[in-house]
């Protein structure tokens, strides 16, 4: 899939909240890309069993025409009845399905512009009347002016955006790639990506860098002369509300009253365990300057007996509650509790442990312990230790030893080189010399 379904983080640098995917029915995409704006954003259509057929509507005069329920004619015709999108056809009886308009752009096949019908990032062979479609296949309809040979002269732009929500202030990475007419895909150099009103230009490599913004869905749309754009949509939430991208919201984390236990944030939980929903509780201590960092170990949760996975689950939902409530305090005035600007208490995950630690929105964590002078040369060494392994592993990237309310922390910038990291020293992955 492109756009927004085609990138999965690795364990590494996972979010806190797993989404699991579904998916009983065969269905093919289908985006239609106009000259100046997208006509349809990638759409998913749900393939009717073999030898079913659909009758399709010209909307210019009204026509009508029966074609195979799985091919691209029948695709177009189901997204002009259902989102609005109005095409014209001729019905070439034995031979088949004519496209003669999209959206009121006519194909001049004389001079051109015209519609031109890619299957899985190639020229179709066939004409959509023809094409059978299969369940995963990627459609796109593209108005385009013709090359020397009377084919398509645009190339193809296909854009890998987070399939995942993204917390605000967080960065995220984009890959674009470039597919010519016979499908062949080569780095999108030099295309530009708009978000949010900012604009980027990709590296050599077709990659570039964004920092999620605002509250909500928003577009990255990249573009290229010579090539049809693409749009992924992007959904961005703030540390304390993941509900404004349909994620669950974060348990709500209290003070108990008892004087004795102030040192601790206790966090509620309702977990699905075992087919059923259980409600388990954690007790996080708060950060005191130079002490310990903040691990959310599995010893602080009680209440049920958890699988490997749940545990897992439920120690990232904690951590992250702990971290918004830590955020919460400082913002109401906690002096103990607030940080430089720029700086955030995260939820980040250290060697399968959450950690609730004072970091950076494009840093990631890479060891913390305790502050404290004998501490300060370990920790210098394990940065470097770091930054030597990014040179094996031939990435870029910044290691080094901060200290941040006490704590002797090794940082990672930008955070979205971690997972590459810990998969290339997990594997050995070092690259030839």
């Amino acid at each position: 899939m492109t756009s927004t379904t085609r990138i999965a983080c690795a364990a590494a640098c996972a979010a806190l909240f797993a989404i699991p995917a579904t998916g009983l029915a065969a269905e093919a995409t289908i985006r239609i890309e106009g000259t100046t704006a997208t006509v349809l954003r990638e759409t998913p259509y749900v393939l009717p069993g073999s030898g079913t057929s659909l009758s399709i509507r010209d909307t210019a005069d009204g026509g009508t025409m029966s074609v195979g329920g799985r091919t691209a004619a029948a695709q177009l015709g189901n997204a002009s009845r259902l989102y609005g999108v109005g095409f014209g056809f001729t019905d070439w009886g034995q031979y088949g399905f004519g496209l003669d308009s999209i959206g009121g752009d006519p194909s001049d096949w004389n001079t051109g512009p015209a519609w031109f019908l890619k299957h899985n990032h190639r020229l179709a062979a066939v004409g959509a009347g023809s094409l059978e479609l299969a369940d995963g296949d990627e459609v796109l309809w593209a108005l385009s002016p013709f090359d020397g040979v009377y084919e398509m002269a645009l190339a193809e732009l296909a854009i890998t955006a987070a399939a995942q929500p993204v917390v605000s202030g967080a960065a995220f990475p984009v890959r674009i790639d470039s597919y010519d007419k016979a499908g062949v895909r080569t780095a999108a150099a030099g295309a530009t990506v708009a978000y949010r009103g900012s604009t980027v230009i990709a590296g050599a490599d077709g990659t570039a860098t964004l920092t999620a913004g605002g509250s909500g869905p928003a577009d990255v749309v990249v573009s290229r002369t010579g090539a049809v754009r693409d749009v992924a949509r992007v959904c961005a939430y703030p540390a304390d509300d993941p509900t404004v991208c349909d994620l669950p919201p974060l348990p709500r984390a209290s003070m108990p009253d008892a004087p004795e236990t102030l040192t601790t944030i206790r966090v509620p939980l309702t977990i699905g365990a075992g087919g059923t929903e259980v409600t388990v509780t954690a007790q996080v201590p708060l950060p005191v300057p130079g002490g310990p960092p903040v691990a959310v170990r599995r010893q602080v949760i009680r209440g049920a007996d958890l699988s490997p996975a749940e545990m897992r689950r439920a120690m990232g939902t904690v951590a992250s509650a702990a971290a918004a409530d830590l955020n919460a305090r400082a913002e109401r005035g906690d002096t103990s509790l607030a940080l430089p600007p720029g700086v955030s208490w995260q939820a980040s995950w250290l060697s399968g442990t959450p950690y609730v630690v004072p970091l950076r929105h494009d840093e990631a964590l890479m060891g913390a312990r305790a502050g404290g002078p004998r501490n300060t040369r370990a920790m210098h060494d394990r940065a470097a230790a770091f930054r030597r392994h990014l040179d094996r592993c031939g990435l870029g990237g910044t290691t080094q030893m901060t200290r941040r309310h006490g704590y002797a922390m090794t940082t990672l910038r930008p955070a979205t080189v971690r997972h590459e990291l810990v998969a290339c020293v997990r594997d050995h992955r070092w690259p030839a010399r």
